[in-house]
């Protein structure tokens, strides 16, 4: 997946990375970004029909962005942007990740736009990942498994994510911020309308979620030496468009997660249950078999700073369980990895991982629904990389 939910904030001004004009000059657009970037080399189950086999052993990944950012304060103190993430690679054609506007003042802020849901926006994760690789869902994964181990996703990821929607950040009142999002929706991120006005409502796709909703609530504490981090919420399907063949089920997803600071050392925990992940109707002998999945996602992380250097260390679990009778079998997949960060300047980091991942299937001799043996597979991973941003 997407993602660069390694770290987390409820600022509801974060992205914006160009300074606020004043109200005469209007918005005028500053450029900011990232780009990761990683060499990464893997050994693992590689003969005939195991997940490696066919694969090549390393590869050299990116994963950049351009943004354009810009604000200004009007007379009455209304504040009033726009943002916009161009892509540093084509992403199957679609070249924009995130675009959005927003106004904001004493009520908070107000985004609209194609952009996260709230719970992907502001969940937290725990310490210790670096900027290309975590336990999580990083920008790189080197295993060759089915899924990464995600712990930061909403509905809307079902169908692409960035879904055009409305997104409200309350003000902070004693260290508490409220997330709300809206998205009529899931699956529309842009609407190709052609040349000329926009005419009519959105068409709803064959499985595509409409009416979705996302709630999510941080805190946080700095005290004497230490401080805290807390974030949960919860983000729901409100109807899913049904056609031809077997029906999928509404998703809610729930997450949680609480970081703890202490001088240079930090130690968090996660979790995230998905409801009806993937549930749908059907035989085993259908060429859509039934599939009644839910899963969750756990793990933790710590990180201790040293100079310019940062240590990591991250674990994760998945647990998915199938309880319909079709080709796909119940697993569980663990994840534990080493990092080490050396910031060698503003915004410019080293970056080094070795990572194991291991996933057993129950009942043992389980297989994908491509056939492929992904009982006991297990991979160990060694990357490095480097991720600037500006």
């Amino acid at each position: 997946m997407k993602k660069r939910l390694l770290t987390s904030s409820a600022l509801i001004g974060a992205g914006l990375m160009a300074s606020p004009a004043l109200a005469a000059d209007g918005v005028k657009l500053g450029i900011g970004g990232f780009f990761n970037t990683a060499y990464m080399a893997v050994f693992d189950d590689d003969s005939e029909g195991e997940p490696g086999n066919e694969r090549n052993t390393d590869g050299v990944f990116n994963n950049a962005e351009i943004h354009f950012s810009g604000s200004a304060v009007l007379d009455n103190g209304l504040g009033v942007g726009a943002h916009i993430e161009l892509e540093g690679e084509d992403e199957a054609g679609d070249q924009i990740d995130e675009a959005w506007i927003f106004f904001s003042g004493g009520f908070g802020e107000v985004r609209m736009g194609s952009i996260d849901d709230a719970l992907s926006y502001s969940c937290i994760l725990p310490p210790g990942a670096a900027g290309s690789f975590s336990a999580f869902s990083p920008d790189q994964w080197g295993a060759n498994t089915l899924i990464s181990n995600p712990a930061c996703v909403g509905v809307d990821e079902s169908d692409g994510g960035d879904a055009q929607k409305l997104l409200y950040f309350s003000p902070t009142f004693a260290g508490f911020q409220l997330a709300l999002s809206y998205t009529p929706n899931g699956g529309d991120q842009t609407h190709g309308d052609g040349v000329g006005p926009h005419l009519g409502m959105p068409f709803n796709s064959d499985g595509e979620s409409r009416h979705n909703v996302s709630v999510y609530l941080t805190y946080t504490y700095q005290g004497d030496g230490w401080g805290l981090t807390w974030g949960g919420g919860g983000s729901w399907e409100g109807h899913v468009e049904q056609g031809p063949g077997p029906d999928r089920k509404d998703q809610d997803f729930y997450q949680t997660g609480l970081n703890l600071t202490f001088g240079n050392f930090a130690v968090g925990g996660v979790f995230e249950y998905y409801n009806d992940a993937l549930d749908r109707g059907g035989d085993k002998g259908d060429v859509v078999p039934a599939v009644a999945l839910d899963a969750w996602v756990a793990g933790g992380g710590i990180a201790y700073t040293m100079d310019a250097w940062v240590f990591g260390a991250q674990y994760s679990h998945l647990d998915a369980d199938n309880d319909a009778s079709s080709a796909i079998t119940d697993f569980t997949q663990d994840r534990a990895m080493l990092t080490a960060v050396y910031t060698l300047g503003p915004g410019i980091d080293l970056e080094a991982e070795i990572a194991y991942t291991w996933v057993d299937t129950d009942p043992e001799g389980g297989e994908a629904a491509d056939g492929t043996d992904i009982d006991n597979y297990d991979a160990l991973e060694l990357g490095i990389g480097t991720t600037i941003t500006f």
